[in-house]
């Protein structure tokens, strides 16, 4: 049997972001991660505890059993570089353990119910630029089963120069290849907040996540039917795979309409208007 209360709704309650340029990287480690783990955690933990930290300070402490979600199309790029460097240059044998530890795609999550001693389920979802959505959908589904009395959701991620110059000849995207992390509180029921949603939904405003594919950002296009659409890469300068919350005005009253597309594939859910 569920141990926690099934609520019909299910909210965003808090939402902060961790931007390079936009302070992540004079933010200082939070209180909650210890001396000897900083050392040997990846510069995209790095950026989920600012935004975390962030998420933190706008209200009270998370429950013990809160469940986590990582939404992220690269993952743990820079260990996984450095993992892949010891291989090449001293053998399988040679291979550092260090970066390993850290390269595997679910150790942000880890790392986060780790510090924040959480013990509700964990997981990652890398789903390319559906991801949000994919992870919010995770997210409902852990609350209507309850699982966990609330969802801590992290998105985004953290290039280093290797990648950043990889993933923009690949893509060929006008844009430039940015990088960053939103933290986003979901728990159940009626309250302040967003009310959330899956599926389309009437909306004034469409945030979607842009794509450098050109298919896929027709489909994008097309979706705004009559809506105002924001897309993410052209409101934050830059595009990454999953910045599509990172570019929501948690401020703005209205209905958001939130859309991603990925070869071919569109996905969609629906924030409701703001509430006190």
């Amino acid at each position: 049997m569920p141990r926690f209360r099934k609520g019909r709704a299910v909210r965003l309650t808090r939402h902060a972001i961790a931007i390079p340029g936009h302070a992540v990287h004079g933010d200082t480690w939070p209180a909650w991660v210890g001396a000897g783990q900083r050392r040997r955690q990846d510069p995209l933990v790095r950026a989920a505890c600012a935004a975390v930290e962030r998420l933190l300070a706008q209200g009270s402490a998370l429950p013990p059993d809160t469940a986590v979600v990582t939404a992220t199309a690269y993952g743990a790029v820079e260990s996984t570089f450095r993992f892949a460097q010891s291989i090449a240059g001293y053998g399988d044998a040679g291979a550092s353990p260090t970066p390993f530890t850290t390269s595997v795609h679910n150790s942000c999550a880890g790392a986060l119910g780790e510090f924040l001693h959480l013990h509700g389920p964990s997981t990652t979802v890398s789903q390319g630029g559906i991801s949000t959505i994919a992870a919010l959908r995770w997210a409902t589904l852990m609350l209507a089963a309850g699982r966990a009395p609330a969802v801590l959701l992290v998105a985004g991620e953290r290039h280093n120069d290797w990648s950043r110059t990889v993933v923009g000849t690949l893509s060929q995207t006008v844009w430039p290849i940015g990088d960053g992390v939103v933290a986003c509180l979901i728990e159940p029921d009626d309250g302040p907040g967003r009310e959330l949603r899956l599926g389309a939904h009437p909306a004034p405003l469409q945030l979607d996540g842009g794509t450098p594919d050109p298919g896929d950002e027709q489909l994008l296009a097309s979706s705004a039917d009559g809506r105002t659409r924001r897309s993410a890469p052209v409101h934050l300068g830059a595009w990454w795979p999953t910045a599509t919350l990172a570019a929501l005005d948690w401020t703005t009253d209205g209905a958001v309409a939130l859309v991603e597309a990925e070869a071919g594939r569109v996905e969609q859910a629906w924030l409701g208007p703001l509430t006190a």
